[in-house]
């Protein structure tokens, strides 16, 4: 008799474990919808905090004077927005009626693409929101009076801007850039962490069941 997990759910144990393959059935598939359900909760509501977060920074830079910098940062963070509904909606089309094992896979081969194509959207948009801020802030309206005593008592400007500090705001956004992927792997395990972790222990469980059978 072959044990393999998805022999016992497609058609349970055979003779005395018959009924022990409906309770292992049950429990792995309400344990699989529970992790999944959970994640995409706190993805939707990540992505309405994405949204009110751009609703604010356009409103302040527009009281701040620096309406064009705040115009940019809260287009692209719509944007961001804009793919992560792309991405919660094919997570949503995943099959739920596939076994246990093959709905986590799933969901773990959808985590992990989405991860990587984040990473990559992200060596853009870290560096941009930095410079943004940073050129919205200096130029803005609130900030004048400083820009003024700077530009006075100081030598290093070009076209209006201090050198050394643009210099080393031009540095941290590259090195945001280079380190986008990690950055925004981190910040999935910082917000994601727990639901990761039973993701990690459910498959193992699973896998384990896979090898004694």
């Amino acid at each position: 008799m072959e044990k393999s997990i998805e022999n016992i759910w497609k058609e349970g144990f055979l003779k005395g474990e018959a009924l022990v393959a409906p309770k292992v059935n049950d429990l792995y598939n309400r344990k699989s919808v529970h992790i999944i359900d959970k994640f995409m909760r706190m993805f939707r509501k990540n992505i309405w905090a994405i949204i009110i977060a751009a609703v604010i920074i356009l409103l302040t830079s527009f009281m701040a004077g620096a309406l064009l910098a705040g115009a940019i940062v809260s287009i692209m963070l719509m944007y961001i927005a804009y793919t992560a509904k792309f991405e919660m909606d094919a997570l949503a089309k995943v099959d739920k009626g596939q076994n246990s094992y093959s709905y986590l896979k799933s969901f773990q081969d959808w985590l992990n693409q989405s991860i990587e194509r984040y990473g990559k959207m992200y060596r853009v948009v870290y560096p941009a929101l930095i410079l943004c801020f940073y050129f919205g802030i200096w130029f803005s309206d609130i900030f004048g009076e400083m820009r003024q005593k700077v530009a006075e008592s100081s030598d290093n400007l070009i076209f209006g801007m201090h050198v050394p500090t643009t210099v080393t705001m031009i540095i941290a956004a590259l090195t945001m850039a280079f380190f986008a992927k990690t950055i925004h792997r981190e910040d999935v395990k910082f917000i994601y962490g727990g639901i990761l972790k039973k993701l990690d222990e459910a498959m193992t469980e699973m896998d384990e069941l896979r090898k004694e059978g």
